[in-house]
C-alpha cells in the first residue's frame, strides 16, 4: 500500500479523532500512532536493524607506520532511537601475496559512551583516540598499548577542563599536540550546530543567559603533553582561538588562530607558527580573502601547505594548495583542476592530496618544488562522509572509505599504481532490502541562461513512468557539494524515492568541484545565478520528459533552505516546497546566526543592500507555494526565528503554511525518532499537492 492511500485511508479523522479533510497529514501535532509513521518507522528499521550490533560505517582512517593495520572509527547501531555509537576498531592490512577477502575488524575501545579519531604513535607500539566514557559529551586523550593485553587508560590523569576536539603526536612519538574547546562554544553547521556541552549543573534553571564579548578562556586553546614528564601546559595565548593546528619540526607548531571564537570569525583567521619553548606567535600568512583549511608541515617543518578555500562551513572546505616557507614565509600557489580537500606530506618535497573535479573524487600527488601534479586514482563514488578524507600507506597507496548511490560503505586499498582492493564491506541485509527501491542513478548536466554548464546527480524511481513528479534538492553551503553516496547524502533522499519521486541533486555555480572561478561565482550574488541554475535544471529535465511540469517540489537545508523558499517567489511553477533550517531574511540571519556570512554585499544595514533584495521575506507576496518548514530548535546557524517569520508572513498573505520545530534538533533534522516524524511530514505534504499516483 503507498503512502498516498494510507494518508487517503486516515483522511477522515487523525490520531486524535480530529477531522483532517482540507490538510495534509504533515500539520497534525502528533502522528505518532498514524499509518504513515509506521510505514515509514518501518521502512528504516529495514535499512539499519540488520546492522544493529554490527559496524555499518567508517571514518577517520589512520594506517599504522609499518603498513600492516588500519585503525578507524567504526559506526554502531543498538536502535533507530538510539541511533549510532562510535567505536575505533583495529584491521589487519593485506601484505604481500595475502589477499585475504574482508579480514576481520577487532574493537580496540568499549563502553556504552563514544570513541573516535584514533592516530598511531610513529613506532606504532601505541594507539590514542578521543573518548567520552568518563563524562558523556566530554572527550579526553585515551591509549591503548599495542604489545599488551588490557582496556584504553586516560592518557592525562587529571581531565582538562573543556572538550578535546583533535590532536597530534610530534614526530619522535615524545609530545602531543591537544586542541581542547571551551565547554558551551558552539558547533559548526556540519556537526549539526548548537553548543557544545555544557557541565555546569550548579547553575539554577532560572539563572539568566549573559551575552557579551567572549572572555580569553572561552576560546579553543592548544596543549602540549609530555609523555615522558606527563606534564601537560598550555601553548596558544590567552584570548587566542585556535581552529586547526600541527607539528612544525621538533620545536614549533602551525596554526589558523582568531581572535574571536564564532563560527563567523573563522574567516577572520591567520596562519602562524607558535613556539613551543615561549608560546610566542609569528604571523606565516595574514587573515585575506579566503578561507584557510588543512595546515600540515613537511616532515622538517621547512614548507607548510594548507587548502585554500572560498568559503564553506569550516569542517568542510575545499580549494586550492598554498605552499609556504617557514623561514621567508614566502607564498606559493599550486594550480590543479581538483578542489582539494584533504592534505598529507610524502616527503619533504610531494604531498598526497585528494579533492574534488566535477561529480569525481580525485587523489593526486603534488611535487611543492616543481609543481608536477600527478593523478593517481579517481572514481565516481563518494570517498569520505563528505568530501574525500584518504589515508597514506607508508611507501605509496593510501585507504578510502568509498561509498555511492548503490555502494554501501566499503573500506578500500589503493596501490601506488592505481588499482583498487576492496578490503572491508559494510554491505548488509538493510542495505540489499533497500538497493532495489532505489531506482536509477544519472548524472546530468544541464546549460545555465549564460551558458555556464551545471551538473547534478538525478536520481529516478524504481516504478512510474515519465514524466514523474520531480523534488528538486538544494545542498547546504553554497560554497558544498553533492557527490554519489550512499542514500544520496540524506536519508530522506532515498526514502523519498522509494516512495516513487524523482529527485535531483544539483550542484548551482558557488558550488565546489568546479574550480575557484565557478564557486566564486555566488559570491556578492546568492539568490542570482545560482537560482536561474537551478530552475534552468528543472527546464532540462522537463523538456526531456523526465519531470512532470504540473508535480515539482523543492527541498533543501541551510543555503537549500534559504533556495526552497526564495525560489517560490520567483516563479510559481512548484507545487510544495519544504525548506530545512531556511534562512528568510539575510538582514536577521547577519543579526542573529553565530556564522555572520559574508556572502552578500557586506552592507547589512543598508536597506538597498543584498541583505534585503535577497530575501524570500521581502518577496513573500510573491509567493503561491505551499510550503512547509522544518527546524531545530538548538539551531545557531539559521536560528528558528527565521522559519517562524517567514511562515506568519505566508499567512498573512493567504499561502499555505506549517512550521515544525524540533525541540533537540539543531542545524537540520538527524536524530531518531524525530527523522521519522520528519520523513512522515515531508512524504505527506508532496503526496498531498504533487502525489505520485496523480
Amino acid at each position: 500500500m503507498t503512502l498516498r492511500a494510507l494518508e487517503n485511508g486516515e483522511r477522515g479523522k487523525n490520531s486524535r479523532g480530529i477531522r483532517n479533510h482540507d490538510y495534509p497529514l504533515a500539520e497534525v501535532p502528533d502522528i505518532a500512532d498514524s499509518q504513515v509513521w509506521k510505514q515509514v518507522e518501518e521502512f528504516f528499521t529495514k535499512v539499519h536493524a540488520p546492522s544493529f550490533g554490527h559496524l555499518s560505517n567508517a571514518e577517520d582512517l589512520a594506517v599504522s607506520p609499518d603498513g600492516t593495520r588500519l585503525a578507524f572509527t567504526g559506526h554502531i547501531w543498538s536502535s533507530l532511537k538510539d541511533g549510532p555509537k562510535t567505536h575505533v576498531y583495529i584491521v589487519d592490512l593485506p601484505t604481500g601475496s595475502s589477499k585475504s577477502a574482508d579480514p576481520v575488524p577487532v574493537a580496540a575501545s568499549h563502553g556504552p559512551h563514544n570513541n573516535k579519531k584514533p592516530k598511531w604513535s610513529p613506532d606504532g607500539k601505541t594507539l590514542v583516540f578521543l573518548s567520552d566514557r568518563i563524562r558523556a559529551g566530554q572527550y579526553q586523550l585515551f591509549y591503548l598499548r599495542s604489545d599488551r593485553i588490557g582496556e584504553a587508560q586516560p592518557l592525562i590523569s587529571e581531565p582538562l577542563q573543556g572538550i578535546i576536539e583533535d590532536f597530534s603526536w610530534s614526530h619522535d612519538g615524545s609530545a602531543i599536540l591537544i586542541g581542547l574547546a571551551a565547554f558551551g562554544l558552539p558547533k559548526s553547521g556540519f556537526e549539526g550546530s548548537g553548543t557544545l556541552v555544557d557541565l555546569d549543573v550548579s547553575r539554577s534553571q532560572w539563572t539568566p543567559v549573559v551575552k557579551t564579548d567572549h572572555t580569553a578562556m572561552d576560546v579553543r586553546s592548544l596543549w602540549l603533553h609530555d609523555l615522558q614528564s606527563h606534564q601537560t601546559r598550555r601553548i596558544s595565548l590567552p584570548g587566542r582561538n585556535i581552529w586547526r593546528f600541527a607539528w612544525c619540526g621538533p620545536q614549533d607548531a602551525v596554526a589558523i588562530v582568531s581572535d574571536r571564537p564564532g563560527e563567523g570569525a573563522y574567516k577572520e583567521s591567520s596562519l602562524v607558527k607558535i613556539s613551543l619553548l615561549d608560546c610566542v606567535e609569528h604571523v606565516m600568512v595574514e587573515r585575506g580573502e579566503y578561507f584557510m583549511a588543512q595546515p600540515t608541515a613537511s616532515p622538517s617543518g621547512s614548507k607548510v601547505a594548507f587548502v585554500e578555500s572560498v568559503g564553506g562551513d569550516r569542517t568542510k572546505l575545499a580549494g586550492c594548495i598554498v605552499c609556504v616557507d617557514s623561514k621567508t614565509n614566502k607564498q606559493t600557489r599550486i594550480a590543479s583542476n581538483v578542489d582539494i580537500a584533504s592534505l598529507e606530506w610524502f616527503n619533504e618535497e610531494t604531498l598526497f592530496s585528494m579533492g574534488l573535479r566535477d561529480l569525481t573524487s580525485v587523489a593526486l600527488k603534488v611535487n611543492v618544488l616543481t609543481h608536477e601534479v600527478r593523478e593517481l586514482w579517481s572514481t565516481g563514488n563518494a570517498c569520505g562522509p563528505s568530501y574525500p578524507q584518504p589515508a597514506g600507506l607508508p611507501g605509496g597507496g593510501f585507504a578510502v572509505v568509498r561509498q555511492g548511490w548503490e555502494l554501501q560503505p566499503e573500506i578500500g586499498l589503493v596501490s601506488e599504481g592505481g588499482a583498487y582492493t576492496r578490503i572491508l564491506s559494510f554491505e548488509d541485509d538493510g542495505g540489499r532490502w533497500l538497493r532495489p527501491q532505489l531506482g536509477q542513478s544519472h548524472a546530468v548536466s544541464w546549460s545555465s541562461t549564460d551558458g555556464l554548464e551545471i551538473q547534478g546527480l538525478l536520481y529516478l524511481p524504481p516504478k512510474g513512468q515519465k514524466p514523474y513528479p520531480l523534488i528538486l534538492n538544494v545542498h547546504g553551503g553554497p560554497m558544498s557539494a553533492f557527490v554519489d553516496q550512499w542514500m544520496g547524502y540524506r536519508t530522506w533522499v532515498a526514502f523519498l524515492v522509494a516512495q516513487g519521486y524523482a529527485v535531483l541533486n544539483a550542484n548551482p555555480r558557488g558550488s565546489l568541484g568546479r574550480g575557484r572561478n565557478f564557486t566564486q561565482g555566488v559570491v556578492g550574488d546568492v539568490g542570482g545565478g545560482d537560482a536561474t541554475d537551478l530552475l534552468k535544471g528543472l527546464d532540462y529535465l522537463v523538456s526531456s520528459g523526465v519531470a512532470d511540469a504540473s508535480r515539482l517540489g523543492v527541498i533543501g537545508g541551510s543555503y537549500g533552505g534559504f533556495q526552497s523558499a526564495w525560489l517560490t517567489t520567483l516563479t510559481n511553477r512548484f507545487a510544495a516546497a519544504i525548506p530545512i533550517s531556511p534562512v528568510s531574511d539575510w538582514n536577521l540571519q547577519w543579526l542573529s546566526s553565530d556564522l555572520r556570512q559574508r556572502t552578500l554585499d557586506n552592507r547589512p544595514y543598508d536597506i538597498e543592500s543584498l541583505y534585503f533584495r535577497r530575501s524570500p521575506l521581502r518577496y513573500v507576496h510573491r509567493c503561491k507555494t505551499p510550503t512547509l518548514q522544518l527546524v531545530g530548535k538548538v539551531d545557531q546557524c539559521t536560528p528558528p526565528a527565521q522559519a517562524h517569520y517567514y511562515h506568519t508572513a505566508l499567512l498573512d498573505h493567504g499561502v499555505k503554511s506549517c512550521i515544525v520545530e524540533y525541540p533537540k534538533e539543531g542545524h537540520g533534522i538527524r536524530q531518531f525518532p524525530a527523522l521519522i516524524d520528519a520523513c512522515c511530514r515531508m512524504v505527506s505534504w508532496f503526496d498531498h499537492f504533487m502525489p505520485v499516483d496523480k
